[in-house]
C-alpha cells in the first residue's frame, strides 16, 4: 500500500481536458453499475498515484501495490478478497508483471490483466500473442484511453448498450487475428502504425 512521505494526496485537477474536441465527441461512459476489484501495481510510484486516480473515477474497488512482490504478499492473504483485473506495470525490479501476472491467474483463474508498458516488444518476447483475458495499454496515454482499456478488458465493450466489436461478420476484415496482430507490431516497429 501507498505510505510515507510519498502517500501525499494528489491536487484535485480535472482528469480530462481535450480542448481541441468537439462537444459531443467524446464516447461517453456512464457510471459501472457492477463493481469490481482492481489491483494496481507500478515500481513508480507517481504513475502507481496517476493510475490509481484515473481508475478511481470508475466504479472499481482498489488496491495499489509498489513491486509485484508486494503485490504477491497481498493477494497470498487468506483474507484478501479476490481481484477482477490486476493492471500491472511489465517492466519492474525483482518480479516484473508478467510474473505476477502468472501468479495472480494461478490463484484467480478468471482474473483479466493489463499490463502499462513502454516496452511492447519486451511484452512479446516468446510468444506469438497474449494469453486469453490479457491485454496491453502502452506508454504515454490519456485518462480516457485507461479508462476505456480497463472496461474493454473487463466488459467487452466501453459504454452500456455498447455491442463488443465483431470482425467475424464482415468478409472484408483480416480472417486470422493472430496474423493482423503479427502485422500490427511488426508496424509499429518499424513506427508505420
Amino acid at each position: 500500500m501507498l505510505a510515507g512521505p510519498d502517500s501525499q494526496p494528489l491536487p484535485n485537477i480535472p482528469l480530462i481536458h481535450r480542448p481541441s474536441e468537439q462537444p459531443g465527441s467524446i464516447l461517453r461512459r456512464p457510471r459501472l453499475d457492477v463493481r469490481k476489484r482492481l489491483l494496481i501495481v507500478d515500481d513508480e510510484v507517481p504513475i502507481l498515484k496517476l493510475v490509481t486516480r484515473i481508475l478511481s473515477t470508475d466504479n472499481y474497488e482498489i488496491t495499489a501495490a509498489e513491486s509485484g512482490e508486494e503485490a504477491a504478499q497481498m493477494i497470498a492473504h487468506p483474507e484478501y478478497p479476490g481481484i477482477d483485473l490486476l493492471v500491472t506495470d511489465l517492466m519492474m525490479p525483482g518480479m516484473n508483471g508478467r510474473q505476477l501476472g502468472e501468479i495472480v491467474r494461478s490463484k484467480y483463474p478468471n482474473a483479466r490483466v493489463l499490463y502499462v508498458t513502454g516496452f511492447a516488444d519486451a511484452l512479446f518476447q516468446g510468444l506469438q500473442e497474449l494469453g486469453e483475458g490479457e491485454s496491453f495499454i502502452e506508454k504515454p496515454f490519456g485518462p480516457d484511453g485507461l479508462l476505456e482499456a480497463t472496461r474493454l478488458l473487463m466488459f467487452g465493450h466501453i459504454s452500456e448498450g455498447q455491442e463488443p466489436p465483431d470482425t467475424h461478420d464482415d468478409p472484408g476484415e483480416w480472417t486470422d487475428a493472430r496474423l493482423r496482430a503479427k502485422l500490427v507490431r511488426f508496424l509499429r516497429r518499424l513506427r508505420m502504425a
